[in-house]
Parts: C-alpha cells; structure tokens; sequence
C-alpha cells in the first residue's frame, strides 16, 4: 500500500509495518525485530522502505522460509532443519545482537516440540533473581548452567560479574548453543569454548571440570525418558523414586556442585507438593535452603505455575536457618526446621513461622490418620458421559451424583442417571464401597474440604471420591465428617498442600484428632478449637494459645 506524505501526495517509497505483517501473515513484533536485525528499513513513524522488502522477500524470506516460520509458537509441530538455517543465517550477521535472536529462534520453535522436551525459556528478569543470593564479588567462581538453551543464566551471570572464561552451559539443542556462545561474545568480546551440545545427565565424571561454585538453571519439566534409562539414572545420581527429569537434574547439579556451592532451579510448581518429588525435596532440606521464590505463570500456554528455590550445599544445615519465602503477596521468613515434619516434606509457599508453628502443634496432638485405616474409591468413570448419562429418571437407570452436588451437610438432587449395567463403564469402584452402610462422599476438584456423610449408598461419578472407615477406627464416620469439614483443617489442608485437588494421600496425612469425642458428644467449631489449644486470629489463621 502507497502511503501520503504529510503534504497529501502518495509516497511509493514506503509501506506500513502493519500492511507489511498482513502481507506476509506475521506479527507486526515479527516485523518491528526484522527492522532491528537489519533485514528491513525503517522510513518514518511505524513504516519501512518498499525497497528493503522487496530485498527481504526475494533474497532472504524465499530462500530461508524464514516468513513462513515466522510465527512457529501458533504451531503444532516445525521443522528444525529449516529452523536452523534460519539462524545460522542470523548469525552470520556479526551485527545482529545475538538476544534478538534468540528471541526469534524461541518464537520458531512449535508448543508441540517445547511440551515434548520440556523446554520453557527462562525470561531475563526470573534468570537475574536468582544471582541476588550470590555475594558481590563472583569474579574468581565459576558458574555452569546444565540446561543453557539461548544463554538467559549465562548472560544474567556475566552481568553479576562472573568472568567469560569461568561460565559454563550444556544443552542438548545444538542451535540454542550457537546463539548463546554469539551472546556471549557479543556481551563480553570473549569467544568461548565452554559450551557443550550434550545431555548434562549422561556426563558422570567425564567433563575437565568436575565441579562447579554455582550452578543456575531451568531444568526440562517432564521430559518423556524412557523408564529404563529414568531408573538407570536415578541409580547412578541417588535420586531414589523421584524420576522426573526437573528432579534428576536437581541430583545430577548436586553432584557437580562444590561443597558450600550454591544450587538454584527453576521448577515446576509440583517439585514442591507432589509425592513424586519427595525424595528430592527430603535431600534439599538435608542441605541449607535459602530462598523460595513464586515466580506465578510465566510461561504462556502453560498452566502450572513456576517456582525457583535456591540451596547452599552443605549438609546437616542448621535447622534454625530462615528461609526467605517470596511470592507475589508476601514475603516472610521461616525457620528450616518448620518444613521438616510436613507430611511428605512438602515445601509450602503460604505459612509464616506462626503459621508453621501452629502446624507443628496439630501435628503433636494425639491424633491418627487415615491411611491403612480406610477403603478409597473413585467416583465411577462411564469413559463417555454424553452416552451414558441422561437427566432425568428412567426405568433401569440409577442416579449419579457429581462433585459439585456434594455440600457438607446435604447432597442436591441427582442431575444425571446411568443404566444400571455396571460392566459397560470404564471404570467402577468395587460395589461394596457404594452400597455400605455409611460412607463418606466428597469432592475431588476443589479447593476446600467437602465431604457428605452418606447413608443412602448413593452412587457418585468421578468428580467425586468416597472412602468407607475400617471397623476398627476409633470414630465414627459422621464424626469424622465434622473435622474433615471443619474451619482448621481446612486451613491446614489448604497451607500444607496448596491445590485444587482432594487426592488420596493428602487426606490420608491429615491428623485426625478423635479424642476430641472423648470428651464432646456432639461438634462444635470453637470446642474444637479449645481442644486444639489455638485460636482464630482476625486475618483468617491461627495462633497458639499462651
């Protein structure tokens, strides 16, 4: 499109930054880094020379399929062949800042293969924080990022002051390497040799330098690895049954990492709080943490969120170091000690050390908890809801109830019925659960502890769970509701385990105090409370009785 001058007359010389994304079907920030690369010309306000596209089409775009991969993270899938030429065509520009391409190179790479390898670009300002732990003279330490990619940590090093010839980084993306060394050079004038295009897991003890004074970096998350190889690696780094890849990258840097070294990951949010990360999380606090930090969701199209913690590496840490916990709210200090005795050593962003204290109280109050002492089972799962459920009644049809029907003191009226042929679903409970005499239903998406006490053997579908007592429990299952329900388990469920989900395990490490019956024949909010010897304080928490 021809642009006016500001006198009114056409100039054939130009075109729009928008006309020229519309043409190419690119982003118009696409555009405005071609102009920041050199490949196009800007000529005035927010347009660029009619001529310097024609150049960019015919000698650059065509021949590299650069524009047609232009806006790669829409995509399902790409072709890293042509990727790659992409870049080396980037690079062999000495004048092109190697940051910008690197950001080009992130925007090429499709949400498919970045899910599958479990790569999410760390951004420079999550990077930068975790050099805050690190004193202020780093010149003579040396630093290593396992995972460099495009070169974030490395970068965020040499600004702490690291020396180019002391920094470090492996990758297993040959091309993420090439642009990292570029900045590098770019950043320092030293042209290094210390990157290496290979899987930091597999190095043992073969690299010249066997340990390192610092080591950041940004794991993959959930890499797909075969059982095998996971099992084989976790044997050789000592990761006991976290197998994850995150968490074999945790074991594998400490193995590199110096004595009173400092360790600092990215994670993602279930390192903290999942079963599968405890063995990791039981070696972290056998060293000295010092910092927790809630980054949120910075990663776009990704859910969960991410979550950096920071370590010295000495063992047997005192147990009276403060932790500094951050997140976007708060940010408050708690002794290590505080985490120690958390059912599955969970690492919880929410508790202050009067928070963490009052759960240590619960948890040394006489109390026993429900695992090997209940039957769990899952709501049924028909594997099609839309074929098997209908909303109203029918003869041969049983009702169904679903999550959100479920309140703590009622049930609401049924609004889906299932034909009573069990056998066609993909998944049912043993009969026995639903048909007991009492029971207890509750649900499973939620954030809060609901659970109905059930004498109707209604059945549930899986967003629901329900558990049956065994006979010897020393209360009954309509007591158990009212402290399942109650305003301080609630809270306590919610500090310890930070999720929206009921799981099995988590209601199982709950202390149930029954001897509160001993004493109270029927529940109350504040007996309890008085029981516990805690009281509620106005901002919704608790404090200990003095």
């Amino acid at each position: 499109m021809q642009q006016m001058t500001i006198f009114g007359e056409l100039n054939k010389n130009v075109i729009s930054i928008d006309d020229v994304a519309s043409s190419i079907k690119v982003s118009t920030a696409t555009v405005r880094n071609w102009i920041k690369t050199g490949y196009l010309i800007q000529s005035g306000k927010n347009q660029v020379s009619i001529e310097s596209v024609k150049q960019f089409n015919e000698k650059i775009a065509g021949a590299q399929k650069l524009v047609a991969r232009a806006n790669k993270s829409q995509k399902d899938d790409h072709n890293h062949e042509d990727i790659s030429h992409t870049i080396d065509l980037l690079l062999k520009n000495r004048s092109i800042d190697g940051a910008l391409v690197g950001d080009q190179y992130e925007q090429l790479l499709s949400n498919a293969y970045k899910n599958k390898e479990g790569i999410y670009y760390t951004p420079d300002e999550i990077a930068q924080r975790f050099f805050e732990h690190l004193p202020t003279d780093c010149e003579a330490l040396t630093f290593c990022d396992p995972c460099c990619g495009s070169g974030n940590f490395l970068i965020a090093a040499l600004k702490k002051g690291f020396r180019p010839e002391n920094i470090y980084g492996f990758d297993l993306d040959p091309v993420a390497i090439k642009i990292a060394e570029k900045r590098i050079l770019d950043a320092s004038g030293f042209k290094t040799r210390h990157l290496r295009h290979q899987d930091f897991l597999d190095i043992q003890q073969t690299y010249n330098v066997k340990k390192f004074d610092v080591i950041f970096t940004n794991p993959p998350w959930g890499k797909k690895l075969e059982k095998s190889k996971k099992n084989k690696l976790a044997a050789i780094i000592d990761a006991g049954n976290s197998l994850d890849t995150s968490a074999l990258f945790f074991f594998q840097c400490l193995k590199h990492l110096k004595k009173e070294g400092m360790l600092g990951l990215l994670l993602q949010e279930a390192f903290f709080n999942i079963a599968t990360f405890e063995d990791a999380r039981k070696k972290a606090l056998s060293l000295q943490i010092q910092s927790l930090i809630d980054f949120g969701k910075p990663f776009k199209g990704l859910i969960t969120k991410a979550r950096g913690i920071v370590l010295k590496n000495t063992e047997n840490a005192d147990l009276t170091n403060l932790v500094a916990i951050e997140t976007a709210n708060t940010q408050h200090r708690r002794t290590q000690e505080s985490f120690i005795n958390k059912p599955k050593s969970i690492l919880d962003f929410t508790c202050n050390q009067e928070s963490a204290e009052v759960i240590d109280h619960l948890f040394n109050i006489d109390h026993v908890k429900l695992a090997n002492n209940a039957k769990f089972g899952l709501g049924i799962v028909t594997g099609n809801n839309k074929k098997h459920c209908v909303n109203s009644p029918q003869i041969g049809y049983t009702p169904v109830y679903k999550g959100f029907e479920i309140f703590k003191d009622k049930v609401a009226e049924a609004t889906s019925y299932i034909p009573n042929d069990f056998s066609q679903y993909q998944q049912v409970a043993p009969i026995g659960l639903y048909l007991a005499k009492e029971k207890l239903i509750y649900r499973f998406i939620s954030s809060d502890l609901v659970f109905y006490h059930d004498t109707a053997q209604r059945f549930i579908l899986n967003s629901a769970n329900m558990l049956v007592l065994n006979d010897h429990f020393p209360i009954n299952s309509e007591k158990l509701s009212h402290l399942l329900n109650s305003k301080v388990l609630n809270w306590l469920f919610k500090n310890i385990f930070d999720t929206h989900k009921i799981l099995k395990a988590d209601i199982e490490s709950l202390p149930i105090h029954f001897r509160y019956f001993e004493t109270h024949s029927v529940f109350s909010e504040n007996d309890y409370l008085n029981y516990l010897g805690i009281e509620e304080i106005p901002n919704g928490t608790y404090r200990i009785k003095t």
